[in-house]
């Protein structure tokens, strides 16, 4: 039992007024008189009252006002639901990339579908349903409604997306079905079980565990080489417990560069070089042969293009600007690097024989310096920038806000600090980044929120990228800091990619060059319209993974999507751990039925009523005792 609106209950003072009344009323009691002596003063009689004598009218007035006093503040109980009309039901699946995976002529959602199509279509007339839909985030599919029909279509609209299924997206989906009476969950691995304890105590959970341990084959990473220098290589995996044999082909544009039929062990992980590539480009690897993901079979890789790009770093530390050259050389060994002080810097001048400039830089990287805005470079790498000083313009609309001795690197990806195994870096400043200017990797430190330490912004005048801590004493090449070696080469390769082609992992969120809108085509072919900002750029996220299209005038971007992870696809792994604990999970479930919440208004108001009857009654018999029929 409980309470809707407790704050009601002040109306109860009521009763204790009540009482306060008949207590007074007690204080003077009636006296009868001789009507001989009505005008004459007679002191009242003195009477011991030990105990305070209340008649049935007291309490019928006390059960009237007790009883609309509960029934103002909401008086509930929770019962059992009984089946009938008019029930609400919500349907809740699970988009993540396992439930893609194919077991036979059908997709593990293709069996959700099935499932869910018959809870609807046995459903009593008047029912509603609502259905959503989780993966990164939550989502409502198709608000609460009685339509079947449209339900049944947006059943069948429903899409799995190469990302993983957060359990922060499972909870918010089951929040936002906590009104229905019934809830159905469909999804491929058994959620952890206090998600479920917590909402079968407000609605009846029936969970749907789909599909069955499937045979999987993955590309885990692709790795280009250095055209004409060294091999690539490709890592494939094979996660059944049963040897798979793997057509595996790699393309470079659209040449086929090598095609191999391999045979891989059970759980086993294979190396399989090739090349080296003539020419760079665009590199795709695919897995032919077919298993129950597909997403997982294709990956892409940028191989660089071999030409002799200039770079230019600038640093007053000679030991910097050979670490960094040396980081430079790993990425791509045919970079012409030039190297000098920020003090020393001068550009070449154009020669008298010739009135074109000279060609700019591919890449200028300066480290704990004032940018160079005159030099003409495609993008631009700050390292360790210094404060502005006073009455001078933060280049890019980046300010440095201060300065920290010592800070934690965080993850990349969830920006969550592994605690004993973050990396901790040295001297690192706190910057403010403009809006078009994106983090990629944070820090923090005691006493200061977390802060970027790296980021990269992309606009119509180049790229920009940025490294907030310093790199003195050989940080980068130390074998304790790989963390921070890793922040810097991904911030190279992104910065020296064509303008044109970005490749990442499926739902991160990225930026491309658009004008007004972008008209973006997805893998499957269908097109959608993206609005650009003040800044000139388009903000998409690719669910899928494979080939997107960018136009947007006479710009035209390509985003090759990988797929977000492949120990995701370790489908046999996955369905172990969930056999293993859906026993336990469903007793948790089930251990609190689901309870159904009924107000008691009108019994309270009845009761209330029926009281007031009595009283009524009473007074009339008293009436009638007393001659008094007028009352």
């Amino acid at each position: 039992m409980g309470f809707l609106s407790p704050n009601n209950l002040v109306y109860g003072l009521s009763l204790a007024l009540l009482v306060l009344i008949y207590l007074r009323s007690r204080s003077r009691p009636t006296i009868e008189v001789s009507s001989l002596m009505l005008f004459d003063e007679a002191p009242a009689p003195v009477a011991n009252v030990r105990h305070v004598r209340l008649d049935p009218l007291f309490w019928l007035e006390m059960a009237v006002l007790a009883a609309l006093t509960l029934a103002v503040a909401g008086l509930y109980i929770r019962t059992v639901p009984t089946p009938g009309p008019g029930r609400i039901h919500a349907l809740v699946f699970d988009l993540g990339a396992g439930m893609s995976a194919r077991e036979g002529s059908e997709s593990r959602l293709d069996q959700a579908r099935r499932d869910a199509l018959e809870i609807i279509n046995q459903a009593v007339p008047g029912d509603e349903f609502s259905i959503s839909g989780y993966a990164l985030e939550a989502q409502v599919l198709h608000p609460q409604s009685a339509n079947l029909d449209d339900l049944r279509k947006a059943i069948a609209s429903l899409a799995p997306m190469a990302v993983p299924a957060r359990t922060a997206a499972l909870r918010a989906a089951l929040m936002r079905a906590r009104g229905a009476s019934v809830i159905d969950l469909f999804a491929d691995r058994t959620p952890p079980a206090g998600i479920l304890a917590d909402v079968s105590s407000v609605a009846k959970v029936n969970f749907h565990l789909v599909g069955s341990s499937a045979a999987n084959l993955a590309i885990v990473s692709l790795d280009s080489g250095i055209p004409g220098s060294s091999k690539g290589r490709v890592v494939i995996r094979n996660f059944a417990f049963h040897p798979h044999p793997c057509d595996l082909v790699i393309e470079l544009g659209s040449t086929e560069v090598f095609r191999q039929t391999l045979m891989l062990a059970p759980r086993e992980q294979m190396v399989v070089p090739f090349g080296p590539l003539l020419a760079g480009g665009t590199l795709h690897a695919r897995i032919l042969t077919a298993d129950a993901i597909e997403a997982d079979n294709s990956r892409y890789a940028y191989a660089p293009s071999g030409s002799p790009a200039r770079m230019l770093v600038l640093s007053p530390d000679a030991s910097v600007r050979d670490d960094v050259a040396r980081v430079l050389l790993a990425v791509d060994s045919n970079f012409q690097i030039e190297t000098a002080a920020p003090a020393n810097y001068h550009p070449a001048p154009i020669a008298a024989n010739t009135q074109a400039p000279p060609k700019p830089y591919e890449l200028v990287v300066m480290h704990d310096s004032d940018p160079l805005l005159g030099v003409a470079a495609a993008s631009t790498l700050l390292i360790y920038p210094p404060q502005a000083r006073a009455g001078q313009r933060s280049p890019y609309g980046i300010s440095v806000t201060g300065t920290v001795p010592g800070a934690a690197l965080h993850d990349q990806l969830l920006d969550v600090s592994s605690g004993a195994q973050a990396m901790m870096l040295d001297a690192t400043r706190i910057i403010a980044l403009p809006d078009w200017i994106e983090p990629i990797a944070s820090a923090s430190t005691i006493g200061h929120p977390a802060f970027p330490v790296a980021a990269i912004g992309r606009s119509a005048a180049g790229r920009i990228g940025l490294i907030a801590f310093d790199i003195r004493n050989h940080l980068l090449l130390a074998p304790d800091h790989l963390d921070a070696l890793v922040v810097t080469v991904d911030l190279v390769k992104q910065l020296t990619a064509p303008n044109n082609v970005q490749i990442v992992p499926t739902g991160a969120y990225l930026t491309v060059p658009a004008l007004k809108s972008a008209r973006v085509t997805q893998p499957d072919g269908s097109v959608r319209e993206v609005q650009a900002d003040q800044w000139g750029r388009a903000r998409i996220r690719p669910m899928d993974a494979g080939r997107y299209e960018i136009e947007s005038g006479s710009l035209k971007t390509e985003v090759l999507a990988n797929y977000y992870d492949a120990t995701e696809s370790d489908l046999g792994a996955r369905r172990d751990a969930v056999s293993s604990s859906s026993e336990p999970a469903s007793v948790t479930a089930n251990a609190s039925p689901a309870r159904e919440v009924r107000p008691l208004l009108l019994w309270l108001v009845a009761m209330a009523l029926l009281a007031l009857l009595i009283e009524t009654a009473l007074l009339v018999r008293h009436a009638n005792r007393w001659g008094m029929r007028h009352v």
